[in-house]
């Protein structure tokens, strides 16, 4: 059973606003006895090749054509963020950048050596040097404060978060047919005594057939998974074979049937003493939901015409992958 995900990464940019109650953020900037970037001076060659000058031009188009198009998707948003900003009169203070760090690092690793660690590999696998890190970190803090006003916290959220993170876990197997009928019959075949695990490589659709229909333990309260599926895991029990074998339900376009194997019964803390990290854990991820939609529709609303034709071939086919990872 495939989950029913909901987040998905976010297109990073940078904003360079600053605040009069802390020192102004600045772009990245060229330090004492470092040299001035090339591309700041359009007739100076970017690089020498056995002595022969390497101009900008000759490199443009092969550059456009790598990343182009997530080059230019940066900048869209890095301006539209700004203009978003300035018109609600909001500025980003050095305290919001250093808190984008402390997100990104608790979200990696509970352990901080292990946190840098990996963000250091994630730095590196995605390209992200000092000036695009900088970046990310100005345009999360540039969505998060555009939505900060948005987000609100309920105790049903709250208590959704306990039950995913204590309450109780379900381990079934699951088969997933293409009919109701076969499904029904596949049922049949269950409570008569056929082995669930067989039936499960036989007749099952789903990726899990390949190990007997088995999936990861299950919370009630992920709402990565169908409704239909994760209402039916209370009434199940492992009293006998019967009582562990599921109705035919409905998934989308297909029928399933599930036959319990354990439960691993809720243990934890009492709400109370854990709600304001609970708290915490749902803002984040109600920001990080809002933040992603707010990107889209800035893009989305964005007046873009490229004159380059090959940096508007690779701007076209980013959009299609943003599009694509971004469904309506």
């Amino acid at each position: 059973m495939r989950r029913q995900h909901l987040l998905l990464p976010l297109i990073f940019a940078s904003t360079g606003l600053g605040c009069q109650s802390d020192p102004p953020i600045d772009p990245i900037s060229t330090g004492p006895g470092q040299a001035t970037p090339a591309y700041t001076q359009p007739d100076r060659p970017v690089a020498y090749l056995d002595g022969q000058p390497l101009r900008q031009h000759e490199l443009f188009a092969i550059l456009a054509e790598m990343d182009g198009g997530l080059a230019l998707s940066e900048v869209l948003l890095d301006r539209r963020i700004a203009q978003r900003l300035g018109r609600e009169g909001l500025e980003l203070a050095v305290a919001d950048i250093d808190y984008e760090k402390r997100v990104v690092l608790e979200s990696l690793s509970g352990d901080e050596d292990e946190a840098v660690r990996l963000l250091r590999v994630m730095r590196e696998r995605r390209g992200l040097g000092e000036r695009r890190y900088a970046a990310l970190l100005r345009r999360n803090a540039g969505l998060r404060k555009l939505v900060h006003g948005d987000i609100e916290v309920g105790e049903p959220a709250i208590r959704q978060a306990y039950d995913l993170a204590y309450g109780p876990r379900y381990t079934i197997r699951l088969i997933l047919c293409d009919t109701a009928q076969q499904a029904q019959q596949v049922r049949r075949a269950a409570l008569g005594g056929a082995s669930f695990i067989d039936l499960a490589v036989q007749h099952s659709i789903d990726p899990s057939a390949a190990q007997g229909g088995l999936l990861s333990p299950i919370s009630p309260a992920d709402a990565t998974y169908p409704v239909a599926l994760r209402e039916i895991l209370p009434t199940l029990s492992t009293q006998d074979d019967a009582s562990r074998i599921s109705n035919v339900l409905t998934l989308g376009q297909s029928y399933a049937i599930i036959r319990l194997e354990e439960v691993a019964l809720a243990r934890g803390p009492a709400i109370d003493t854990v709600r304001d990290e609970l708290e915490q854990q749902v803002r984040l991820r109600l920001e990080r939901l809002r933040m992603q939609q707010l990107a889209q529709t800035l893009i989305d609303s964005a007046d873009v015409v490229v004159l380059d034709p090959t940096l508007k071939q690779s701007w076209e086919l980013q959009r299609e992958n943003y599009d694509a990872a971004n469904p309506r």
